[in-house]
């Protein structure tokens, strides 16, 4: 043959090669191999194979580069979540609107309902509450965001946004309306407000230290969370009966019940002047009266095991 060799010699082989695939020592079939596995003879190759060799290793490399270019450079589609459709499973894209509602999931799982004003949607991530964290990018309830996901459509649980990038949630925080203790109600759910209030009671459950707090217009609940508490370096000033402090946050219920979760524990100030006359707030004077050594200020009861242990079981 003038071109191409047989494999072997004798019997004719089952497939022909170039010459330049095939050991000059042994004959067998070597590629692109630069030493024979079977001879071990060092193989001059032809600058094509060296060069095919090489550039299939570069066109590999820089086919995964696209594609992390892509999933993390690339501006995902804007969409309105009233627009999601089962042709968009999967998708990346992105989602803005308002946080209405927030739930933390096992240690480091967050997610959160965002309405965009066509129609709400659950996003979350079974990983990455804590990066989020050090990011300081936590939405709240009442904070207009903007998140990158992508679209996930099951039977069992609905459609939802899979966050795979934690740094790809982007949060505006609401600002806090001023009011006074009064429009603390049901009727204001999830609306992010401001007040001052002195501490009247302090009473413990669980893991949870529940602040009664009032002005001269009503009382509410303030639930302090051990988590958030173990981020504090001096809890008792935030605790002591008779404390007035300024704390912003999402009016919530519970049981019913307005209260107001703060947003952030290690922002609540505690004022150094007296501004609301204690026995103009409603309903004190029957607090004082269900108290049990209601006197002695939360934190230092003679037990010495915590805040608000003097306390009654409830106020109301």
């Amino acid at each position: 043959m003038d071109e191409k060799q047989t494999v072997g010699s004798g019997a004719p082989a089952a497939r022909e090669f170039p010459p330049e695939t095939l050991c000059p020592s042994c004959g067998k079939f070597v590629g692109a191999y630069e030493k024979c596995p079977y001879c071990g003879t060092e193989l001059k190759k032809r600058m094509s194979i060296v060069f095919f060799k090489r550039a299939a290793l570069v066109l590999a490399i820089g086919g995964l580069f696209l594609l992390w270019l892509t999933a993390t450079k690339m501006k995902p589609q804007l969409v309105r979540i009233g627009d999601i459709n089962a042709r968009m499973n999967n998708a990346v894209v992105e989602v803005r609107g308002k946080v209405v509602g927030v739930t933390m999931m096992g240690k480091d799982g967050i997610g959160f309902t965002v309405d965009d004003g066509s129609e709400e949607i659950r996003a979350q991530a079974f990983r990455g509450k804590a990066k989020m964290r050090d990011l300081g990018n936590i939405p709240q309830v009442g904070d207009e965001v903007s998140v990158v996901g992508s679209i996930q459509m099951t039977d069992r649980y609905g459609t939802s946004l899979m966050l795979n990038m934690p740094s790809k949630v982007r949060v505006i925080p609401a600002i806090p309306q001023k009011v006074m203790i009064e429009e603390v109600t049901l009727a204001n759910k999830n609306k992010v407000v401001e007040v001052v209030g002195e501490i009247i009671a302090v009473r413990k459950a669980k893991d949870t230290t529940i602040l009664l707090i009032g002005d001269t217009t009503g009382t509410t609940d303030v639930p302090l969370f051990k988590s958030d508490l173990a981020r504090v370096k001096d809890i008792t000033r935030l605790t002591r009966i008779g404390n007035e402090i300024r704390i912003s946050g999402n009016v919530d219920a519970f049981k019913d019940r307005p209260q107001i979760k703060v947003r952030n524990v290690e922002k609540i100030e505690v004022l150094s002047e007296d501004t609301i006359p204690t026995k103009k707030i409603p309903g004190y004077e029957k607090i004082q009266e269900k108290s049990t050594g209601a006197e002695e200020p939360a934190g230092q009861n003679k037990s010495g095991e915590g805040e608000a242990e003097s306390q009654p079981s409830a106020w109301f």
